[in-house]
């Protein structure tokens, strides 16, 4: 935070109730919100449309703890795939505020993970990380990562995306037509045919993938649109495990759906020593 001499107008830093660090965005063409801790993207308000993002009503968000809904950041593991905390450091670390530019059409942020937190989790490992937000008219998100280590490693990570929907039974995404997809909850492969609906548990990842998605629920429609991301990964607990989960109320599956832009299982990248890559999402009402 202290990285920046002077913050323009309408950007904020302040304190929730409970004591937590965010960004405070108030623009005319935009109202949003991101948490420090985990630089987590909890709210995108467009001018006259509502929140991009769904967010649990039932989170205290507290100090320390992960958020449940917005846009976790998934890194530098993808769920569970190597040991340490599920879906890595990234979004249980302090990130540092490095940048903040407006115009009049929008409102630029940059966030980093200092090495010295990195270096703290994860000893074996080392990587320059920051996170650029572009928030007005749309939301546009960008991840990226460089190798600043002596040797090849491994990354798989996520734009862990809640949108919110109206009612999950009566929602379709399309743009996944003749995709292959990795089905968590049975360990198979599947083609998706035709449109997608939702009417029970789904845990996928589409592989070797590309294309925009489009979620609508028959009030609107959201375009997602990613880059330097081959998969992509759609998630709802439904009704048994919404009960499981914390800071999730029972009938939250009911408005709620992840979709995800990813580099998560056969799409992870192994990075050389000075490479960098970079994922981006923009989500955006049509």
């Amino acid at each position: 935070m202290t990285s920046v001499p002077a913050l323009p107008e309408g950007i904020s830093l302040i304190h929730n109730t409970a004591g937590k660090a965010f960004v405070q965005v108030e623009h005319p063409s935009v109202t949003a919100r991101i948490a420090l801790e985990g630089a987590h993207l909890v709210s995108c308000i467009p001018s006259g449309q509502a929140d991009l993002l769904w967010m649990s009503p039932s989170d205290p968000q507290a100090p320390g703890g992960v958020l449940r809904g917005g846009v976790p950041l998934c890194w530098p593991w993808f769920g569970n795939t190597r040991t340490g905390p599920a879906h890595g450091i990234a979004r249980r670390s302090l990130w540092q505020l490095t940048g903040a530019e407006r115009d009049e059409q929008s409102v630029r942020l940059k966030l980093e993970l200092p090495a010295a937190t990195q270096k703290a989790a994860l000893p074996e490992a080392s990587w320059a990380l920051s996170l650029e937000l572009r928030l007005g008219a749309s939301l546009q998100m960008t991840l990226t990562s460089r190798n600043t280590g002596q040797g090849p490693q491994l990354l798989s990570q996520a734009l862990h995306s809640y949108l919110p929907v109206a009612e999950i039974t009566k929602v379709r995404v399309t743009g996944l037509d003749g995709a292959t997809y990795l089905d968590q909850l049975t360990s198979s492969h599947q083609v998706q045919q035709g449109d997608l609906t939702i009417e029970r548990e789904v845990d996928r990842i589409y592989l070797q993938h590309s294309q925009p998605i489009q979620l609508s629920d028959g009030q609107r429609t959201l375009e997602i649109c990613r880059s330097g991301s081959a998969s992509v990964v759609l998630w709802n607990p439904w009704q048994d495990k919404a009960r499981k989960l914390d800071n999730f109320p029972a009938d939250g599956y009911r408005t709620m759906l992840c979709i995800e832009a990813a580099n998560a299982a056969a799409d992870a990248r192994t990075l050389q020593p000075g490479e960098e890559h970079t994922l981006s999402c923009s989500i955006r009402q049509i």
